[in-house]
C-alpha cells in the first residue's frame, strides 16, 4: 500500500504564520502531516477527526506531544467546530485560535481500504463511510434513490458524463449491488470508449463518497463556525481537491470580504508545484485558498 503524502505542506503551515505557543487547529487530521508540521514549529494543535482510524493511530504515533499538551486529539467533525473550542476555552484548556487548516482530501490509506469500499481496486462492502456511527451506507444509497437523483448525484459530485446510462444500469441491476467490486465491473460495463487515464469507476466512487459522508454540507457548516472562533488577524487555510469544495470555500470568502469581515488572501488559488506533482500525481487537483479575519 502508498503510504499517505500530505499535500502542500510547506505552503499551508507557512500561511498559517506559526509561533511558538499559539494554539491552531488541524480541523482534518488524517494521518497528521500538517499537525507535525505546526508542533515542529512550535504551535499547539487541537486536531479533529471522525475517523476512528485516524484518532487511534494519532493517539499512539503522537502520544509524546498527547501527553504534555501540546496536541489535543478529538474524534468529531469539524461541522461540530464552534462547541467544542469554546467548551475548551472555558475550561482554560487552550487560549485564542490563531488560525485554522482545512485539508478536504482523503487519505491514501483510505482510498485503498478494501474493507471500507472506497477502493474500486478491491471487492469490499459498499461501505464508504469515514465515521462509522454513521447511518447511512453508499450501499443503501444505490438501493434507496430514484433513478434521476442517482444520475444527478454522479453528475454533480463527480462530473460523471456516463452518469445517466450507469444510475439505469444500477437501478436495473437483477442483484442489488451491495460491493465496491460489484459497482467497478458494472461502470466498466457501461462507460464508453475510455480517452482519460483516470481508472472508469473514479467518477462514480467519489461521487457517492462525498453523498455518503455530506461532505459539501459539512464545508457549509464549518467554515462559519471555524471564522467566529478564529482569534483577530487569525487566518483560515483550506486544500480543496474537487470542483464543488474550492467553490463552497471561494464563494464563502468572496462573501466575508464583502461584509468586511476579513481579507481573501488568494484572489487565485495556490497550486502544487511541478515538482511535487510528479512527486505525489494525487496532489494536482489541490487548491489552497487563505482568509485573514480582519
Amino acid at each position: 500500500m502508498t503510504n499517505h503524502i500530505t499535500v502542500l505542506l510547506e505552503e499551508a503551515t507557512q500561511a498559517l504564520l506559526i509561533k511558538k505557543g499559539n494554539w491552531y487547529i488541524d480541523a482534518t487530521f488524517g494521518k497528521g502531516g500538517h499537525t507535525q508540521k505546526i508542533l515542529d514549529a512550535g504551535g499547539k494543535v487541537i486536531a479533529f477527526d471522525f475517523d476512528h482510524q485516524a484518532i487511534e493511530y494519532g493517539n499512539k504515533i503522537f502520544a509524546s506531544e498527547i501527553n504534555p499538551g501540546n496536541l489535543i486529539l478529538i474524534r468529531e467533525n469539524f461541522s461540530k467546530i464552534f462547541p467544542i473550542i469554546e467548551s475548551l476555552q472555558e475550561d482554560c484548556q487552550v487560549g485564542d485560535i490563531k488560525g485554522i487548516l482545512f485539508d478536504f482530501g482523503t487519505s491514501t490509506e483510505q482510498l485503498k481500504s478494501n474493507n471500507r469500499g472506497f477502493s474500486f481496486d478491491g471487492d469490499g462492502p459498499l461501505d464508504m463511510r469515514m465515521d462509522d456511527r454513521l447511518g447511512v451506507q453508499a450501499k443503501d444509497l444505490l438501493a434507496l434513490i430514484h433513478v434521476d437523483q442517482l444520475d444527478e448525484l454522479f453528475r454533480d459530485l463527480g462530473g460523471e458524463h456516463d452518469s445517466r446510462r450507469i444510475a439505469k444500469a444500477i437501478k436495473n441491476s437483477p442483484t442489488p449491488i451491495t460491493t465496491s467490486k460489484q459497482l467497478t465491473d458494472l461502470i466498466i460495463r457501461n462507460k464508453g470508449k475510455q480517452k482519460s487515464k483516470l481508472h472508469p469507476a473514479t467518477k462514480v466512487f467519489q461521487a457517492l463518497r462525498i453523498a455518503v459522508n455530506t461532505e459539501l454540507e459539512n464545508i457549509m457548516m464549518g467554515l462559519p463556525q471555524a471564522l467566529e472562533i478564529l482569534a483577530n488577524k487569525g487566518r483560515i487555510v483550506t486544500i480543496a481537491f474537487h470542483e464543488g469544495e474550492d467553490r463552497e470555500v471561494k464563494t464563502t470568502f468572496k462573501l466575508w470580504e464583502e461584509e468586511n469581515k476579513g481579507e481573501n488572501l488568494t484572489k487565485k488559488p495556490v497550486v502544487p508545484t511541478a515538482e511535487e506533482i510528479k512527486n505525489n500525481p494525487r496532489s494536482r487537483s489541490a487548491k489552497m485558498r487563505i482568509f485573514k479575519k480582519k
